[in-house]
């Protein structure tokens, strides 16, 4: 008798297991946005503070977080699902999900975990634009995705935009590499208006 009332005791209800995860996050983003606002800088002509991206990123998570808190407050209780069913979402129908094996692939993420090492430890070599062109394309071949020409074209469009935003929009100084990786990061520097 006690063994089951301790049974019943651990269960936790479906509805307040799914809220947990959004519930913490929105707490964790409701401390650092206020740490956020109370940074202490000197302003510098026209460029925003280091309060601006912060702030920015967690008024974003605070707004998800509301809204999947929200939805899933109006759901029956016998409507909600875990955090992973509600990002697959639609994509198979019932009868396949629950029907379709999980697989595994370990190394698969210890390459992931691997590339993202040496990508931190070649930062300074390479510099950024090469490194991480070299980083998206080795992480999309590790994903199993053969076609040479679309990898090569996101790589290079994908470490293009992300040092255009890094330096030109949120005024972040990346590494540009030693020579002759160096050459490569100025010139598109310079193309890209960096200063």
């Amino acid at each position: 008798m006690a063994a089951h009332a301790r049974k019943r005791d651990l269960h936790v209800n479906p509805r307040l297991r799914a809220l947990l995860p959004y519930l913490l996050v929105l707490a964790a983003a409701a401390v650092l946005s206020y740490k956020a606002m109370h940074f202490g800088y000197t302003p510098r002509g026209d460029r925003p503070g280091p309060d601006v991206w912060p702030r920015a990123i967690l008024a974003l998570m605070i707004v998800a977080c509301v809204v999947r808190i929200v939805s899933l407050s109006l759901k029956g209780p016998d409507d909600t699902d875990g955090v992973l069913d509600s990002v697959i979402g639609d994509a198979l129908p019932d009868a396949e999900r629950d029907a379709a094996p999980v697989k595994r692939f370990p190394l698969l993420l210890v390459t992931g975990v691997a590339l993202t090492i040496a990508y931190v430890a070649l930062l300074g070599t390479l510099g950024f634009f090469c490194d991480t062109v070299l980083y998206i394309a080795a992480l999309i071949r590790t994903g199993r995705y053969r076609r040479w020409p679309v990898i090569v074209a996101v790589a290079f469009a994908g470490a293009l935009a992300f040092m255009f935003v890094f330096m030109k929009v949120v005024y972040l100084s990346l590494p540009i590499g030693t020579p002759p990786f160096e050459a490569i990061s100025l010139a598109l520097m310079r193309l890209l208006g960096i200063r």
